[in-house]
């Protein structure tokens, strides 16, 4: 009898330590789901997917974006050789511009003078320029990639310093637009999958008031010819530029036969219109929602005699794919007879008042 009770009273302690083991067991297995729901929705949301906190559903990545940087004239004899060859140093002219210039993707400006390895090239005061071509160094170094040499100096060092000033640009890794036996012909730059094409002109190829044209020089005067090679250039490039060596010095406005012939560019097929030669910033039109700038007046120049001839604008025009998204002008003034810097606020307004605008920001955000 003792026996049978000893057995019957022992089962229930197997029957608790079973449901004690149960529970421990069911509350372990809850503290690990607990702690895996945790992990999960404390987690980075990459964690579930793809999207990112910075990423909406569906948004698309932003387009790249082009910069095109423009300034006026360059002219590297006369006072502006003298410096260089006093400073020893064929970058001068640029310290204090140039890392803008090269933060663009293409940039362009108009080449004054012709290069020649003969002569002397910094005879002050003289109207025939004579540049050193160890300058051209300085000019790539800078952050240019593509230069007018179309313009009333072409011919100051003769026929053969035509040849001679485009050979030693590419020999610099430049390259030269409005000279030569195929100027009308033009040169295209690719950059980020987008075909920039750019043409150039002059009101004269010789220093001469524009009296004797000459088939290495793309004539300005000739509309019909500068249609034809707008046309011919239109279904080659994305982004077509027409600059030009034209309009009266030391006048604020363009003259009237040269502002309808820039606007025929435009109604050819061209998107911009940049002009340089009257040593003076001029008025800025838009037209048919295309950008026409008349002239950006000096860049790189030894005339110190006034305030206006030492002022000058630059333009950084930014693109989103194939199409313009900002504008932003930056003055310049000129220093020691040779040298930009940048306006300040206060000056850029100043010089920007001259033409009627009021912000650096042409067009786009002002950020």
């Amino acid at each position: 009898m003792l026996k049978f009770v000893s057995r019957f009273t022992s089962a229930p302690r197997v029957s608790v330590n079973v449901r004690r083991y149960a529970q421990r067991s069911l509350i372990t297995l809850t503290v690990i789901l607990l702690v895996l729901l945790i992990v999960v929705f404390l987690s980075p949301k990459t964690a579930l997917g793809p999207k990112t906190d910075n990423q909406k559903p569906n948004q698309l990545p932003k387009p790249p974006t082009t910069t095109l940087f423009f300034a006026g004239d360059i002219m590297l004899s006369r006072n502006v050789a003298g410096k260089i060859y006093t400073a020893n140093d064929v970058h001068l002219p640029y310290l204090n511009v140039s890392e803008k210039i090269l933060s663009a993707d293409i940039a362009f400006a108009n080449l004054e003078s012709p290069f020649n390895s003969q002569g002397d090239h910094s005879v002050q005061n003289s109207l025939i320029f004579n540049a050193d071509p160890k300058f051209a160094d300085g000019l790539s170094n800078a952050g240019f990639d593509i230069l007018s040499t179309a313009n009333n100096h072409s011919f100051d060092q003769g026929k053969s310093a035509i040849e001679f000033t485009r050979v030693t640009l590419v020999n610099n890794n430049l390259v030269s637009v409005g000279t030569g036996v195929d100027c009308h012909s033009g040169k295209i730059i690719e950059k980020n999958q987008i075909k920039f094409g750019f043409l150039a002109y002059s009101y004269a190829a010789h220093n001469d008031g524009g009296k004797i044209p000459d088939p290495l020089v793309c004539d300005w005067n000739d509309e019909q010819q500068i249609v034809a090679d707008i046309q011919a250039m239109r279904p080659q490039v994305d982004f077509l530029i027409v600059s030009a060596h034209i309009g009266t010095e030391y006048k604020r406005v363009p003259d009237e036969d040269n502002a309808l012939r820039a606007r025929k560019t435009i109604d050819a097929g061209a998107d911009l219109f940049i002009g340089h030669h009257p040593h003076w910033i001029q008025t800025i039109e838009q037209y048919q929602g295309k950008w026409i700038f008349y002239s950006l007046g000096n860049f790189v120049f030894d005339q110190m005699w006034s305030q206006d001839t030492k002022e000058g604008l630059t333009i950084t025009v930014t693109l989103e794919e194939k199409a313009i998204k900002k504008i932003e002008l930056n003055p310049v003034v000129i220093e020691n007879y040779c040298c930009p810097i940048w306006a300040d606020d206060m000056e850029s307004l100043a010089i920007l008042k001259k033409i009627g605008l009021t912000t650096r920001v042409l067009l786009g955000e002002n950020k």
